[in-house]
């Protein structure tokens, strides 16, 4: 019943917040410094595909298939999850799963893919965002939240899970009013992945702890994997910054024309982050 209601309430939030999202779309937010259209193509790697009498502009191509790729593979490690569906602590991974899947899907389309197109085509500037992106860290937000419940299903006693499961579920209510008063008040830092990105850490944070606790306790392999995971997981993410902040992008590209970017670094890494946890942690949750 519990999960029934979870579920509903995930389907109800996603309808309003999809709508709401297209409705107050912010049409006035702008890239920092401004940038022309002509001048975000000037300095990026794109290409032009002619569809009958209409062009269309792909940029960063690489970078959109590396991400499709860890999109599509996403959704098949959450697929492959939800095979146990009545099994609780494989639905809710398959669930957080899925949603990760779609919100890096629709991130590929909009900071990769189709940017120029959602953002610039057409505008004096290029905007800030689209409506992909604030789709995009609505479903990223609701994957947090599920891993949340997924995680205290998997790991903490039936009496200590109540707490977590319900953090998981308001977390991601917060969020999305939050998201949605940026949207329509059109305030920049509450629909920035910065924002994002300091909501939902802690979370992290909490997993890890809980894990160390469990493992010193019980010394079993799944606490222990799990700390490896979420260690992995500060590595991808910390890859990404010395990457970005050492500017071996540009360095790459005016020495060897190679373009690898930070985005790049981020989405392999992430590829076989998802990929350990397929072979190393989902073979563990089906044991449960």
């Amino acid at each position: 019943m519990i999960k029934k209601k979870l579920v509903l309430g995930y389907v109800l939030l996603t309808i309003l917040s999809l709508i709401l999202f297209a409705l107050f779309l912010p049409t006035t937010l702008l890239q920092e410094p401004k940038i022309t259209p002509v001048e975000f193509l000037s300095g990026i790697l794109y290409w032009t595909i002619y569809i009958g009498n209409r062009s269309l502009i792909i940029i960063y191509p690489s970078e959109t298939l590396i991400v499709f790729f860890l999109g599509i593979e996403i959704l098949l490690l959450g697929w492959s999850f939800l095979k146990k569906r009545d099994h609780e602590p494989s639905f809710w991974w398959g669930i957080s799963m899925i949603f990760w899947g779609i919100g890096t899907l629709l991130a590929g389309t909009s900071y990769q893919g189709l940017g120029y197109e959602l953002k610039c085509n057409g505008e004096p500037f290029c905007l800030f965002t689209s409506w992909f992106e604030l789709s995009y860290l609505y479903f990223t937000a609701l994957s947090i939240s599920a891993l949340a419940i997924a995680f205290a299903k998997s790991v903490l006693p039936k009496d200590k899970q109540s707490l977590l499961v319900k953090y998981g579920f308001v977390s991601s209510i917060c969020y999305t009013l939050i998201l949605i008063t940026g949207t329509i008040l059109e305030m920049r830092f509450l629909i920035s992945y910065e924002l994002f990105t300091i909501f939902f850490m802690p979370l992290f944070l909490i997993f890890f702890i809980y894990n160390i606790i469990y493992y010193k306790k019980h010394r079993d392999h799944l606490n222990r994997s799990l700390m490896i995971t979420w260690l992995l997981f500060l590595v991808v993410n910390v890859s990404y910054y010395v990457y970005y902040f050492l500017g071996f992008t540009d360095w790459l590209y005016q020495n060897y024309h190679i373009w690898f970017s930070a985005n790049d670094v981020l989405h392999v890494t992430l590829i076989i982050w998802m990929a350990f946890i397929w072979i190393k942690i989902k073979p563990q949750i089906h044991q449960i």
